[in-house]
């Protein structure tokens, strides 16, 4: 789109209602979605006829139908997730998704819808036109799109991240360490918010407060199922934070590659490296008073560029945070687009997962796993890179809190604003 069409969209749109716009969303994701999810089973899934598609749905459909029956998740049926994902599949299943993948990806793309929506009702009232323009570029992200609409449940992930963090803008502070909570035990992502979300509190006992409810909450998930699952749910608790032996490092990040060429790098010392990444980013976040939400875009960057287990979907989560600046800045934007390319690239050269290892990349010879590498590093440096150019400013968000608190302070009144900050010239 040119400048002078986006300039006229911005103009045309500027007068619509929240809820007029509220239906753009959902006509725009209804097409983009929608024609993924049309051309998967007669086209792409023809494509890509090696096993690489919907290899998930299975045991979405397994893990879901277990639970239908009265089974028990870890006992009953292998699951390496945490718990709640799988109940939130449920409906996806009772709708027709044993027989049907559309139907799984449909429930996907519905979940991609709510997080646009949300961004924009939650953040209008520190910019409206900014706030719609993130629901927009949400939405079109093919990180979510392209995904969900294969049948890949990464948008439900980024949901469990976006909703918390939109509460910790709000300071909900107790809906947000619940929303924390309940995101730990959907897919885990979740928990990079606690400690930001931890530190972020004025008092210690708001911080207590924080803990009160996020360990509730875990101990209200997690003890049924240490009780009645024993060892099946330790183990998965060891893949997740540990990793387990029995499987090799899954993904494309320079972890997986470095192992595929030989290198490789024990358990212990990469989760180490991530620990100490993610200290550093809380820390630095801490003392330098970064804006809550460039504590959690710093976070969530540290933690993609050094977790050994990432997928290509995941990276919608980045990209959520990022468009509270690429909505300002064209090249920024530019960049949370552009970043599909690395990683769809590295992807190929991945192998897929299969039961007992023996899994193959779509795209494999000898000495493959070189270019793989090169493509995860470029996708790293490439999301360093752009995090670093969006950080030299604030994001629209945290102007617009920092204009408000002057302004509770000056007049002792406070409301919600509704700062253009330098507008969308930078955008559009």
């Amino acid at each position: 789109m040119s400048k002078r069409s986006s300039r006229r969209f911005m103009e045309i749109t500027a007068s619509w209602s929240p809820m007029k716009k509220s239906l753009f969303l959902v006509l725009v994701a209804i097409i983009v979605y929608g024609t993924v999810i049309a051309l998967d089973e007669p086209v792409i899934s023809k494509v890509f006829e090696n096993g690489v598609m919907h290899s998930d749905i299975k045991l979405y459909r397994e893990r879901t139908s277990t639970i239908l029956e009265g089974g028990l998740l870890y006992t009953d049926v292998h699951t390496e997730t945490p718990p709640l994902i799988n109940y939130l599949l449920i409906p996806a299943q009772l709708l027709g998704g044993g027989d049907h993948v559309w139907v799984y990806s449909a429930y996907f793309a519905l979940f991609g819808l709510l997080s646009a929506l949300l961004m924009y009702h939650v953040l209008r009232r520190y910019d409206d036109r900014l706030a719609f323009l993130m629901g927009i570029m949400f939405i079109l992200s093919p990180f979510g799109f392209i995904e969900a609409g294969l049948g890949e449940d990464e948008t439900i992930v980024a949901f469990t991240v976006i909703a918390p963090a939109l509460l910790m803008v709000l300071e909900r502070n107790r809906l947000a360490s619940l929303a924390i909570g309940l995101g730990i035990w959907t897919k885990m992502w979740a928990i990079l918010l606690a400690p930001a979300h931890f530190l972020q509190q004025r008092s210690w006992k708001e911080r207590w407060m924080v803990i009160g409810i996020i360990a509730g909450v875990n101990i209200l998930v997690a003890a049924p199922f240490l009780i009645l699952c024993g060892d099946e749910f330790t183990w998965f608790l060891q893949y997740y934070f540990i990793g387990n032996p029995e499987r090799k490092a899954e993904g494309f990040s320079v972890f997986q590659f470095l192992q595929r060429g030989g290198f490789d790098v024990p358990t212990q010392i990469s989760l180490a490296i991530v620990l100490i990444g993610l200290l550093f980013a809380y820390l630095y976040s801490y003392r330098k008073n970064l804006g809550k939400w460039e504590s959690m875009t710093l976070v969530v960057t540290v933690f993609f560029i050094l977790y050994p287990k990432m997928h290509t979907g995941y990276y919608l989560i980045p990209l959520a945070f990022l468009l509270a600046w690429a909505v300002e800045n064209r090249r920024i934007a530019a960049r949370c687009f552009l970043l599909f390319l690395p990683v769809i690239f590295a992807t190929a050269f991945t192998p897929t997962v299969a039961p007992g290892g023996g899994g193959t990349a779509f795209i494999e010879f000898e000495g493959s796993w070189a270019i793989g590498l090169a493509l995860s590093l470029a996708s790293s440096i490439m999301l360093l890179e752009t995090t670093y150019v969006a950080m030299k400013s604030k994001s629209f968000i945290t102007r617009a809190i920092e204009k408000d608190s002057k302004h509770t302070i000056t007049s002792g009144t406070a409301g919600p604003s509704n700062v253009e900050g330098p507008g969308v010239d930078g955008l559009l």
